[in-house]
């Protein structure tokens, strides 16, 4: 079971799913790092995505509900969406947005961008001008063609990993040692 702080990370060849109270869900891809806010409540949701891929379909947030994914370059806040968060050691980050509307804002507040579906934003320190995407020109971007072949988290337990998205019993392994030891 995950705990406030865990730190999720998935290595070359593993991905998992990440069931939250209240419905939503998390996918991370294979060379990921997600460090879930050390005091979430049930009416708040925050994670650090360090470098990877997180695609999250949040269910409708109540007044008052917060949902927020930071990288190191900004902060991507949502109210009931589907939205995918890629944080590059090398490359600017990315923020698309499938359904809803995501808020991204620079982490010292120099830049903020209400982002639509259809919509993705690249950013580093600065933001470029957002843009325009058709999810078929994601096409052989083998983390969201993952993402589209799964089916909905019902029936998964929040708070659990859903192991049985390793690829291979030795990342499964590595995945579950991570977590136990609530790597910070």
């Amino acid at each position: 079971m995950l705990q406030p702080g865990d730190t999720v990370e998935a290595q070359a060849g593993g991905r998992a799913e990440i069931a939250l109270p209240g419905g939503s869900l998390l996918r991370i891809g294979e060379n990921t790092r997600l460090t879930l806010s050390p005091v979430p409540t049930r009416s708040e949701f925050s994670a650090r995505l360090f470098f990877g891929n997180l695609w999250a379909r949040v269910h409708k947030l109540a007044a008052g509900e917060t949902f927020r994914v930071e990288t190191e370059n900004g902060v991507a806040g949502v109210r009931g969406t589907e939205f995918r968060v890629e944080a590059g050691q090398k490359e600017p980050d990315l923020v698309r947005v499938y359904e809803g509307t995501v808020q991204v804002e620079a982490r010292d507040g120099r830049w903020s961008h209400a982002l639509e579906a259809g919509t993705g934003l690249r950013f580093r320190r600065e933001a470029e001008t957002p843009q325009a995407f058709d999810t078929r020109s994601e096409s052989g971007h083998s983390f969201m063609e993952w993402v589209r072949s799964r089916k909905t988290a019902d029936g998964f337990e929040p708070g659990r990993i859903r192991r049985a998205e390793m690829r291979n019993p030795e990342q499964e392994h590595r995945t579950r040692e991570r977590v136990r030891r609530r790597d910070r």
